[in-house]
């Protein structure tokens, strides 16, 4: 039922998008569409420099081919509240900062023969990074990031604190976004009951502007997890494709991203994701300080 439900909302989000491409490819070349052209390719760019609350809403369908619980989908829901956050340091230097608070609702193994859900807050993670301030359309930026052990049940989380790196690659102009943004963590303490961590996670990006505040393309993330035994269960490597449209309701513009993801590589033997929809929703507010 509740994947039913995750379908029909993407399906009534991509609707209302199609419903308006016309509009939009209509739309005149005005000052603030300009305006809202360069902020809709900006908010894909994560080294970009605008102020963002995004709202990802995510509908992962796990199965695992080989293993014995998973062989039926079960559905897992995931909200991730993700505030960004950047500080000119300089006229040269920029501070980005994202915080991600994921929620979950998610299938686990009972037993063996039994899968129950739990749902809860899930392990809290902090990027920070430094990125140089230019007019390059190649982008670049580096820092450190973390992950908390803030999950409410053992299953949701891993339960170490965990540390490491993230890059950014981007090159953007009027039409596209692309690049990748990897972040590796490794495990420096926590429960000394649970497994080590080692694990990448490396979201890659392609996003072309047919018309003004509209993208089309795709922005999945590829996990790596380092610690698996079995090289077959260690990566997920998912593609996909998405739509996504700037709007304004009143004054605040507003992202509204749809994707549907594929993972064409995944664990054989323990739950994986075999696909994910995607709702986005970004209010993209002006600068605090």
């Amino acid at each position: 039922m509740r994947f039913r439900t995750g379908i029909m909302m993407v399906a009534v989000v991509f609707a209302l998008l199609a419903g308006s491409a016309a509009t939009a490819m209509a739309a005149d070349d005005s000052g603030k569409q300009v305006d809202m052209q360069a902020m809709t390719q900006e908010s894909s760019n994560p080294v970009g420099k605008l102020w963002m609350i995004t709202n990802q809403f995510n509908f992962n369908l796990q199965q695992s081919p080989k293993g014995r619980l998973f062989r039926e989908p079960h559905l897992q829901f995931n909200w991730n509240f993700q505030p960004v956050m950047t500080f000119d340091l300089s006229n040269d230097l920029r501070l980005i900062t994202r915080p991600v608070l994921p929620v979950y609702s998610s299938p686990y193994a009972a037993g063996p023969h039994t899968v129950k859900n739990v749902s809860g807050l899930g392990d809290a993670e902090l990027m920070a990074m430094l990125t140089p301030v230019g007019d390059s359309k190649f982008l670049w930026g580096v820092g450190p990031t973390a992950v908390f052990p803030t999950a409410t049940d053992k299953n949701l989380g891993a339960g170490k604190w965990q540390l490491g790196g993230a890059l950014a690659a981007v090159y953007m102009d009027e039409k596209w976004v692309a690049g990748i943004f990897p972040q590796q963590w490794w495990s420096i303490g926590g429960d000394p009951d649970r497994s080590g961590v080692s694990l990448t996670k490396a979201q890659y990006f392609l996003w072309y502007s047919p018309a003004p505040t509209w993208q089309v393309g795709m922005s999945p993330n590829i996990l790596i997890d380092w610690m698996q035994k079995k090289s077959e269960d260690a990566v997920t490597l998912p593609i996909g494709l998405g739509v996504a449209k700037l709007v304004t309701l009143g004054e605040l513009p507003v992202k509204i991203a749809v994707e549907a993801d594929y993972s064409v590589i995944r664990p054989r033997n323990m739950a994986g994701t075999e696909w994910t929809f995607r709702l986005s929703i970004t209010p993209i507010i002006p600068k605090l300080f």
